[in-house]
C-alpha cells in the first residue's frame, strides 16, 4: 500500500508541476534582436578598357613648332567607392592620391582632378576637391565621404580626369629628354 500512495504521489505531483510550467505561458513574449552594421571603407578604379593609361605628347607636324600636350590627356578611369560612416574620427571620410613607384620627370606636372559623382549610387557622397598636382605626397581628391555607394562600374562614381604639362618657367622646354619616358604608379586611398 505504501508502494502504491509513492506511486501515487509521484503521478500527481507531475501533472501538478507539469501544468504550472504551461501556466509561465502569457500571451505574448519579448526576444532580444542584435543588428550589427559593419564599417566600410573601399574603393576601386574601373574602366572599360582597363585602368593602365598613356598620356602621348604629339611631335609637331611641322619644323618650328613645339611637341603638343593636347593628347596627354585621360579621362577613362572612374573611382567607385562603398562607405558607412561612424559618428566620431569615422563620421567623414576622404580619399587621397599620390605617387608610390616610379619618377616624373621634374620638368613635367600631371595633374588629376575628380568629377562630381555621377549620381549612379546613394547615400552622402563626397566633393571633389579640384585639381591637384601628383607628387609622392598624400593629397585629397575627394572630401567629406559619409555613408554612400557610388555603383560599381565605369560610369559610375566620379571620373577622373589627368592631364600631363609642361612646368610654367623659362627655359623648361630645352630639359625635355625623350630618354625621360616613365611609368609612375598612382595610389588612391580611402580613410578609415
Amino acid at each position: 500500500m505504501k508502494r502504491y500512495f509513492v506511486i501515487k504521489l509521484m503521478f500527481w505531483s507531475a501533472i501538478i508541476f507539469s501544468g504550472s510550467s504551461f501556466a509561465q505561458d502569457k500571451k505574448d513574449a519579448g526576444q532580444s534582436v542584435t543588428i550589427d552594421i559593419p564599417e566600410v571603407a573601399l574603393l576601386d578604379l574601373e574602366s572599360s578598357s582597363g585602368t593602365s593609361i598613356v598620356l602621348n605628347i604629339e611631335a609637331p607636324k611641322e619644323a618650328g613648332q613645339p611637341v603638343s600636350f593636347a593628347s596627354a590627356v585621360d579621362s577613362s578611369i572612374w573611382i567607385n567607392y562603398s562607405s558607412i560612416a561612424g559618428n566620431g574620427k569615422s563620421a567623414k571620410r576622404d580619399i587621397s592620391a599620390k605617387i608610390i613607384s616610379g619618377k616624373l620627370p621634374s620638368y613635367f606636372d600631371l595633374n588629376v582632378v575628380a568629377a562630381s559623382d555621377a549620381g549612379a549610387g546613394d547615400g552622402t557622397m563626397g566633393t571633389p576637391s579640384g585639381a591637384i598636382k601628383l607628387t609622392n605626397g598624400n593629397q585629397k581628391i575627394i572630401r567629406n565621404i559619409g555613408s554612400c555607394y557610388t555603383g560599381d562600374g565605369a560610369g559610375k562614381g566620379h571620373a577622373l580626369y589627368y592631364a600631363l604639362s609642361l612646368k610654367n618657367g623659362s627655359n623648361r622646354y630645352r630639359q625635355i629628354d625623350f630618354d625621360d619616358a616613365t611609368t609612375i604608379t598612382v595610389l588612391y586611398t580611402i580613410s578609415d
